[in-house]
């Protein structure tokens, strides 16, 4: 297999530009793209939402446009002017659209807050950010109050309201009763396409988290993946299952395909696999997106219950897709699951691509995203040819995801070089041209002088029957500098113990080699992990022997 033919890149935006309402050198808008341009058919769906209790509520573009026209009323008579702040403390709920559209109408920047956030974090997002004005679901209220004590500043809160008018606290606004109050024409700005649309907070691994600013254009860096990777088509229902307080969730399975006319499907419960296959067969969704953590548990629920028989593709992204997890999911339903890889200050980068077709490979990233130019750079810098491994470096393309760190610019201007942007991540790129990932660069092991990445480790040992998660990082060892260290979650029907652990480490020998086999293995209940679900690796390395 070769690398697949890929269209030329200033092809690739040029069809992509032709594609948008407005002339991006004239003036474009997040809101008038990605939903009031299909506003005009009434009965348009735009979005599903089911609940638990089995129950749903659909609206249509329409509906979303409207809302969001009154939601703008509302920030107007607020006090909220262009280029204000106004943050979201909301999940997969039909606020967390109407909020950001009205604020992207308005010409406002829109601050999306994880709600599993802590009073610090978010004390920390809502200070760097200066917002204005916070709108919160009344799950979260008690939480944003200790957050908003920690402040000096007053924030104005309104407050989606439970049953009986819960969870709202003196001095707040009621979100639906000044919705209803709202006139429907509020404010709709002419905004440029480099204008600030979001604020949206990387998930903070390392050091404190800095705020990707994301234009209006932001949005059209993730057209190609939509298009090429996803390969959403007319009919799909995309049962998008990440939270919209991350830019995949927001923006690269929230906002593009809806802006591509594709309808959304969305379950507002927790992760439940159940549930989820539930979801998909009432509505019939024929495509879902989801992190690689989901997609390990819905193996198993799909293995005791059976897939949608609707559903003819999947994708991951956010952390690496193991190989034993694509090659189960694609045995148990028949349906590809494509992996893909990305980072918020850029957009989709790397995917295994629907169009043009590519063989997929479990465990292996695919190749880059029409439209971008990606390859592995040296320690000098300089990028690598052919078979290779190094820091993956994409070059500035048409269309960024997001243009610089709003509370770090130098951070912002140290990730370049020249027009590379050079992430933290590291990937190997074999003969026939595909990517696979390796690791961050701090994340990589050096033991007796050999590299090890986790990530290869961690594929096989999660292919293992008894491994449910798996986790690798690096010990202090005197004699080696290093020796590999396996943070293992075993799975209810297995047991820890000392016949596990000789299993897994030849395992690893026979698969991956004696240098990387895990020395030291340790027994958890679960693994820390990011609020995204990234594994937390700098939280289980011991750093001292």
């Amino acid at each position: 297999m070769s690398e697949p033919r890929l269209p030329p890149a200033e092809q690739v935006w040029a069809q992509v530009v032709r594609g948008l309402d407005q002339d991006p050198t004239e003036g474009l808008n997040t809101a008038r793209e990605c939903c009031d341009r299909h506003a005009g058919d009434r009965s348009r769906l735009a979005i599903t939402v089911r609940h638990p209790d089995g129950q749903s509520q659909r609206w249509t573009y329409f509906d979303l446009s409207h809302h969001a026209s009154m939601a703008a009323d509302m920030f107007a008579k607020a006090g909220l002017r262009r280029g204000d702040r106004v943050a979201a403390v909301l999940s997969r709920q039909i606020e967390t659209w109407i909020c950001a559209l009205a604020a992207w109408r308005s010409g406002l920047t829109y601050v999306p807050l994880f709600c599993g956030f802590g009073a610090d974090a978010l004390a920390y997002r809502l200070r760097a950010s200066q917002a204005k004005l916070l709108v919160v679901d009344h799950q979260w209220r008690s939480g944003a109050q200790q957050a908003l004590e920690i402040l000096d500043t007053d924030i104005e809160v309104v407050t989606v309201s439970g049953p009986g008018g819960r969870g709202i606290h003196a001095g707040d606004r009621s979100f639906w009763a000044e919705i209803e109050a709202a006139q429907p024409a509020g404010p709709a700005v002419n905004t440029a396409a480099g204008e600030a649309a979001t604020l949206l907070f990387t998930s903070g691994t390392t050091g404190q988290p800095k705020a990707c600013v994301i234009p209006h254009s932001g949005f059209v860096s993730l057209i190609p993946y939509v298009d090429h990777a996803l390969g959403l088509r007319v009919g799909d229902l995309l049962f998008t299952t990440s939270d919209p307080g991350w830019a995949y969730g927001l923006y690269t399975t929230g906002l593009v395909p809806m802006g591509r006319g594709i309808p959304l499907l969305s379950y507002s419960g927790p992760f439940d696999p159940s549930a989820w296959l539930d979801v998909m067969t009432a509505e019939s969704a024929t495509y879902i997106t989801a992190a690689p953590t989901a997609f390990r548990a819905l193996v198993t629920a799909v293995g005791r219950h059976g897939a949608p028989s609707s559903l003819r593709a999947a994708a991951g992204a956010g952390e690496p897709l193991d190989a034993d997890t694509v090659s189960s999911w694609q045995r148990l339903t028949g349906t590809p699951i494509r992996d893909g890889y990305g980072l918020t200050e850029v957009g989709m980068a790397l995917a295994n691509l629907a169009d043009p077709p590519m063989e997929l490979v479990p465990g292996a990233m695919g190749t880059s995203v029409p439209g971008f130019d990606v390859m592995l750079v040296g320690s000098d810098g300089e990028p690598l040819a052919g078979v290779a491994e190094g820091a993956i470096a994409i070059r500035r393309p048409d269309f960024q995801l997001a243009t610089d760190y709003d509370n770090a610019h130098e951070a912002w201007q140290a990730r370049w070089q020249g027009d590379l942007f050079v992430t933290e991540d590291r990937a190997r790129r074999d003969a026939d041209g595909r990517w696979w990932f390796v690791g961050r660069d701090d994340d990589i092991i050096v033991t007796a002088g050999y590299n090890v990445g986790p990530m290869e480790v961690e594929s096989v040992l999660l292919e293992h029957p008894a491994v449910a998660e798996a986790a690798v990082v690096a010990s202090p060892d005197p004699d080696r500098g290093s020796a590999v260290r396996a943070v293992v979650v075993v799975r209810p029907d297995a047991s820890p113990g000392p016949q596990l652990t000789a299993e897994l480490q030849q395992t690893v020998r026979e698969r991956v080699g004696r240098h990387a086999y895990p020395r030291i293995v340790d027994y958890v209940e679960s693994l820390p992990r990011t609020e995204v679900g990234k594994i937390r690796r700098a939280a289980l390395r011991v750093t001292e022997p």
